[in-house]
């Protein structure tokens, strides 16, 4: 079976619509469809459910601001759970750096675990995380 790119897996899994919605605001759609490969730290939904709706309305109106954040949660190149355990940090597409840790088997970026790692795509890898990272 052949994977699909990282927006259609992020869509078939029905995971991830704020952050769908975030790559649809900034025109990052095609990109993360056609280029790569990217690793994505990818937060599910409920991520987003201690954040105020006016919050996420405000982030959605200042698009640098919302690109900011975007950009912390994804690395250029293809980086396995295998992968991640041999580094201690990680460059985002921002410039910014992202800790990782092994604690008890998990493998937590900044302070927020992987959930499911892994997610094979055909442009790169999504690892679904439970929080949002800000940078």
């Amino acid at each position: 079976m052949e994977s699909k790119d990282l927006i259609q897996t992020a869509k078939d899994m029905g995971e991830f619509p704020t952050l769908l919605k975030a790559a649809k605001a900034l025109d990052l759609m095609e990109k993360y469809s056609t280029e790569g490969p990217f690793t994505i730290f990818a937060p599910v939904e409920s991520a987003f459910e201690p954040i105020p709706d006016s919050v996420i309305d405000d982030a959605f109106e200042d698009l640098d601001y919302l690109r900011d954040i975007i950009s912390y949660h994804i690395v250029e190149g293809k980086y396995s759970s295998e992968d991640l355990r041999k580094n201690t940090t990680l460059t985002t597409t921002g410039g910014n750096k992202l800790r990782l840790r092994e604690n008890d088997g998990k493998i937590f970026v900044e302070n927020t675990p992987i959930l499911k790692p892994d997610i094979e795509c055909s442009n790169g890898i999504i690892h679904s995380i439970g929080d949002i990272l800000v940078p």
